[in-house]
């Protein structure tokens, strides 16, 4: 019984922002190596594993990922979803383990590190006082940081929001413009709400028309690396304590 106790209370121990990050960064590099089932899902990933490196991969990563089609065929996890996106030149199984390797290997393990030196420099390890590091899909925060954790949901929700129920309206598309340019935090042009909202532009006819592979192209583009600036200059301006001090409107939880 004091056994049982024992762990219970591991369980729910205070964790450092540094181990429970890193333990953050293992699951995004095991989700890459068992692969997805589609190139949306990728693009999703990416965006987390963007948020899990406080914005410290390359900006033009997530273009080079996702628009090369070879390369998103060695990230899916079935040999037929790759022939079908590559037909005789799609990755054989070793192929597909190599290429995933050199993403982790080139991209996120110098990215990830990148992270833990700023959270490291900027402050004492913060502390979460809801779950060990065995449950980091149930981490309150990113790196404990209320403020930049809530930048991270606020684009999350925006990079969902067209591929549910859809714009299906100019007034959705006007909201839908206003969500990502404030999650960008002034990173993106000035008029990219009437970009997407003029009627001859290439983002209303792919929102208008739920092209996925369309929008997959132009958010990996245009909106994920402006996405990724702001989460870096959000985490290099941090300075907040943790936990408390913010609370988020909507569920602090998963990003998934």
């Amino acid at each position: 019984m004091q056994r049982e106790d024992d762990d219970r209370k591991a369980e729910s121990a205070h964790v450092p922002a540094l181990p429970t990050l890193r333990a953050q960064q293992r699951d995004i590099r095991s989700r890459l190596r068992t692969g997805f089932g589609s190139r949306h899902e990728l693009l999703v990933w990416s965006h987390v594993a963007a948020a899990i490196s406080v914005g410290r991969v390359p900006d033009d990563w997530f273009s080079h990922l996702i628009n090369d089609q070879w390369t998103v065929a060695a990230c899916l996890d079935e040999p037929s979803a790759r022939r079908h996106l590559c037909g005789e030149t799609a990755p054989s199984p070793s192929e597909a383990r190599t290429e995933r390797t050199r993403i982790i290997q080139d991209v996120l393990s110098p990215s990830f590190q990148k992270a833990v030196d700023v959270i490291r420099a900027q402050s004492n390890d913060f502390t979460d006082d809801q779950d060990g590091v065995r449950h980091t899909d149930r981490q309150r925060f990113i790196a404990m940081r209320p403020r930049l954790h809530q930048r991270v949901v606020d684009q999350h929700r925006a990079l969902r929001a067209p591929f549910g129920e859809g714009v299906r309206s100019q007034a959705d598309a006007v909201e839908w413009a206003d969500e990502v340019a404030y999650a960008a935090s002034g990173h993106l042009p000035r008029d990219f709400t009437s970009q997407v909202c003029n009627p001859m532009s290439q983002w209303w006819t792919a929102l208008a028309n739920e092209q996925t592979a369309v929008l997959d192209s132009m958010l990996a583009e245009d909106v994920l690396p402006a996405w990724n600036s702001a989460l870096r200059t959000a985490s290099t301006n941090a300075e907040e304590l943790p936990s408390g001090g913010v609370e988020s409107s909507s569920s602090a939880g998963n990003l998934s």
